[in-house]
């Protein structure tokens, strides 16, 4: 009987240390747990970052598209009113045929004045 309960007892011990062994385990687990908490935490908050910024990037280039569009409407405007060369060629012609005519009209004039 002896014999058995020394058994028992030994078993008991190795069951006791097994217990410790697994506790020891679970102890580095909940730390690996902690651990991986604070890193997901800190990812989550450096996203929310990257999100702002990302966020404060997309409305910045919106406002960069609508002041370039702005522009291109501006000199697309001031093209329009812009005298090209073959404008003022044309002008430069009628003002010729104008000046040609005012010339005519003077002389004719003169011409009248003279027969009086």
């Amino acid at each position: 009987m002896e014999e058995l309960l020394k058994q028992i007892i030994a078993r008991l011990d190795r069951m006791e240390e097994g217990q410790q062994q697994t506790n020891k385990c679970f102890d580095r687990i909940e730390s690996d747990l902690t651990d991986l908490k604070t890193t997901v935490s800190n990812i989550a908050g450096q996203q929310r970052e990257n999100t702002e910024f990302i966020k404060a990037l997309l409305h910045r280039t919106e406002e960069l598209n609508a002041q370039t569009h702005s522009i291109g409407h501006g000199l697309n405007v001031l093209t329009g009113k812009a005298a090209t060369k073959e404008d003022v060629a044309e002008l430069n012609a009628k003002f010729e045929v104008l000046n040609s005519r005012l010339f005519q009209q003077e002389a004719a004039i003169h011409q009248l004045k003279a027969v009086k």
